[in-house]
């Protein structure tokens, strides 16, 4: 039983690593998050974004992917009044009336909560608006629908179970405000745990024959 000891170790270390990270936005001047919690492993980035349809040939993506779009601004935040979008929730707000915003990971993700506030104005889409969540392969994991025409319309969403996330869609139409999430560093396949306990353990074995 002894000899197996290693593998045990290594899944409690890897479970043991995983602490969560809160990514709290408040957009009073700029898209920087304040982090709380474990530092968030790899980085996120934020950008206007456009959906790619064909890769670098010129064929057909089998499903269309977010970009960040290299050609626009850098994202906007400001006050939601001065385009004619009622008042701001708290202040300034992230400027997503024209063009879709996306936050990227570095490093896959494990999203376990996720919130934001719209602006205060009936203005946007009622339906078939909605935040999007993409794997690092550009499949849908999750979505949640977006009433951009209720003012103040809140998402508090404290109980996901998103594993692997690599991208974050916010929907044009509307300003978005006090954008939270709980993010964990995806933790590899348990295949793949498996395999490098094994490997440990196998390594140990022969030098103890040795």
């Amino acid at each position: 039983m002894k000899r197996f000891l290693p593998l045990f170790a290594l899944a409690a270390m890897c479970a043991s690593t995983q602490a969560a990270t809160v990514l709290n936005y408040s957009f009073t001047s700029d898209a920087t998050p304040a982090v709380s919690g474990s530092p968030l492993t790899g980085t996120v980035s934020a950008a206007y974004a456009y959906i790619e349809t064909v890769d670098s040939n010129g064929d057909p993506l089998p499903a269309p992917s977010y970009r960040p779009d290299t050609t626009a601004p850098a994202i906007t935040v400001g006050l939601p009044s001065a385009r004619g979008y009622g008042a701001p929730i708290a202040g300034n707000a992230l400027d997503v009336v024209d063009q879709s915003v996306l936050f990227s990971f570095s490093t896959p993700q494990d999203i376990s909560a996720f919130g934001v506030t719209l602006d205060n104005s009936t203005l946007g889409t009622p339906f078939g608006t909605a935040i999007e969540f993409y794997n690092a392969l550009d499949a849908l994991l999750y979505s949640i629908n977006v009433n951009q025409t209720t003012s103040g319309f809140s998402v508090n969403q404290s109980a996901l179970a998103l594993s692997g996330v690599s991208k974050v869609v916010l929907p044009a139409g509307a300003f978005y405000d006090n954008l939270s999430m709980t993010t964990v560093a995806a933790v590899p396949e348990p295949s793949r745990i498996l395999l490098l306990g094994l490997g440990t353990c196998v390594a140990v074995f022969r030098r103890r024959r040795m």
